[in-house]
């Protein structure tokens, strides 16, 4: 059964492939593989779902039943995706991050530790997690290039974008069935405003995470970023009907793309409301308040754009009882995603003031709000928009002033520097 929970590893790590139905077909034939009932867990802890908790609880159920046959890590790998059955989610990251530092060879734990500290915005630990692994493995381990991949990008999130970059290039180079080192240089491009730098690097690796199924949306969404950045909307409008689809799907994160896309058009004033009724559609019909309020947040978008008062009303009272199931849940709903969804619900209804003064109160989930910093950086941008249009062009203009040291090389500088007037900046724009 190694042959197939190693098959389904190196699915989850490429994104290519179905690691679910792989692994289900291994526990078929051998109802006793614990190993595949701790993979089988893992994939549902990192869908985040809560239409997942009922497989997740019949997995660790069955596994039970054979727990005789497993090991001490197997019955850690049970016990961490138990504590998030209980929504004891912190304490599942934990479980997890101890596997991994005891089995630095474990990328299944590995994988789901760094999962969860981008979803607690744990900065530092997506990068520090991953260098401490890196003493332990070499170029003749197999997944060595997928665990680079993985500190490229803790590398980026933690601003290290020279070091970002080399260890990115270099574990696709290592592996050029490698989609998450192109992701992680992607961010670092994104990051630094390398829009047309970004755009070939995309076009050029295209072969390589194109037939990503995980992986290739987000990277299409990132393709028209940094057309964005360089005021192509018209190329940004087409990724989006051709490649995301309005992100309908049953995948959450390409409809989350689908929505952060969206928005930023809209904030340049591009007419998407025919795009937004099928993206709200899409998100009516999933349940939300769930285990991601990031995700919910991004919902949220979706219904203030399009008009859906009830829907809007329904997320808030979700997201509330959903607050009331752990004491993790309630610091996430009432620290970040209550406050986001309802200064977003006073954008949508132009109260820009009440808009600004929440989002400038909440400027520390810029960078902790529970994604990347691109996709965080929805929030800068609606503080900026939100400012601008209530008069408040001090405030705006030292906005801008941010973008402009952050992202030195950013063609969208200069088109927000001259909305804004006066000197935003010293530094020139590139």
């Amino acid at each position: 059964m190694n042959n197939a929970y190693n098959t389904a590893l190196t699915m989850l790590h490429t994104g290519r492939g179905e690691p679910m139905a792989t692994i289900e077909q291994a526990l078929v034939a051998d109802p006793g593989f614990v190993s595949g009932y701790c993979l089988r867990a893992a994939l549902l802890v990192m869908a985040c779902r809560d239409d997942a908790r009922r497989e997740l609880a019949r997995s660790l159920d069955a596994a039970q039943v054979h727990i005789d046959r497993a090991d001490q890590r197997e019955r850690r790998h049970l016990e961490a995706a138990g504590a998030w059955l209980e929504n004891d989610l912190k304490r599942a990251l934990h479980l997890y991050g101890e596997i991994v530092e005891d089995h630095p060879h474990d990328t299944l734990a590995l994988r789901v530790a760094h999962f969860g500290d981008l979803q607690w915005s744990r900065t530092e630990r997506l990068r520090d997690r991953i260098a401490a692994v890196l003493p332990h493995w070499h170029e003749g381990l197999e997944g060595y290039a997928h665990v680079l991949g993985m500190y490229a990008f803790g590398l980026a999130e933690a601003g290290d974008y020279d070091l970002a970059e080399q260890v990115g290039r270099r574990a696709l180079d290592l592996d050029r069935d490698n989609a998450g080192a192109i992701h992680a240089v992607a961010h670092v491009l994104e990051m630094q405003g390398r829009a047309e730098e970004g755009i070939a690097w995309l076009r050029a690796t295209a072969p390589d995470w194109a037939r990503s199924a995980g992986y290739a949306p987000h990277l299409w969404w990132h393709l028209a970023l940094y057309h964005l950045d360089l005021s192509d909307t018209s190329a940004a409008l087409r990724i989006h009907d051709h490649k995301l689809h309005g992100g309908i799907g049953p995948d959450t994160s390409a409809l989350v793309d689908a929505s952060a896309l969206l928005w930023r058009l809209h904030l340049r004033g591009v007419d998407v409301a025919a795009r937004w009724r099928p993206v709200a559609e899409a998100w009516a019909q999933r349940q939300a308040g769930g285990l991601r309020p990031f995700s919910d947040a991004h919902a949220m978008l979706a219904f203030v754009a399009a008009g859906r008062h009830s829907n809007a009303e329904e997320l808030i009272s979700s997201l509330l009882t959903s607050s009331t199931r752990s004491p993790d849940l309630y610091e996430i709903v009432h620290g970040a995603a209550l406050p986001v969804c309802s200064a977003l619900m006073a954008f949508g209804e132009r109260d820009y003031e009440a808009a600004t003064a929440t989002l400038h109160d909440l400027r520390h989930l810029a960078k902790r709000c529970g994604g990347s910093q691109a996709q965080c950086d929805l929030l800068h941008l609606t503080l900026l928009e939100s400012a601008l249009r209530c008069g408040r062009t001090p405030m705006a203009r030292s906005l801008v002033a941010e973008r402009i040291a952050s992202r030195p090389h950013s063609v969208f500088n200069g088109y927000l520097k001259a909305r804004v007037g006066g000197a935003a900046s010293l530094i020139r724009c590139a």
